[in-house]
């Protein structure tokens, strides 16, 4: 019965330590925002620093807006890749024999790269927005150019 009671117990113990290292969010496990922030800081040497583009709240007032604010999509999204190939060589560096066996920069990197992603996500449905309503607007108001392009990147492309 005493072994019972303590595996009960160690389990219990464990699941919660789990619990405050990660928060869920969105049906995703996600890292505290101070472990992210400490992420970006360790990884801004060797990757540099992403700056997600402003897709503009109120919507896009011509087709060259449009096209313009596609091309910052894509660009931020090849910008993410590349910031998660770079972060991988950083994580690996710390695989190598002779690294520090305690140190948090591996999973605060890793922490960052998540952070990167959903930056990303974030940006592809913003822009997927804005372009719908403006595609819905253009259909309606005659003083603007039609617009009857893609709002989001293909599933299977090199850009979704």
């Amino acid at each position: 019965m005493k072994t019972v009671l303590l595996a009960l117990a160690a389990g219990l113990c464990a699941t919660t330590a789990g619990a405050q290292q990660m928060a869920s969010y969105q049906g995703y496990i996600v890292c505290p925002a101070s472990q992210t922030q400490d992420g970006i800081d360790v990884v801004a040497e060797a990757c540099g620093r992403l700056t997600p583009p402003a897709i503009p709240a109120a919507g896009f007032s011509s087709v060259s807006e449009l096209r313009e604010a596609q091309l910052d999509r894509e660009t931020f999204t090849a910008d993410v890749d590349n910031y998660g190939a770079c972060v991988n060589q950083l994580i690996n560096s710390y695989r190598r024999p002779g690294a520090p066996a305690d140190s948090a920069a591996p999973d605060q990197a890793a922490c960052a790269h998540a952070w990167a992603e959903d930056q990303a996500t974030q940006i592809v449905m913003d822009y997927g927005r804005a372009c719908v309503d403006f595609s819905n607007r253009s259909m309606t108001d005659a003083t603007i150019e039609p617009w009857s392009g893609s709002c989001y990147p293909e599933f299977g492309s090199e850009n979704g």
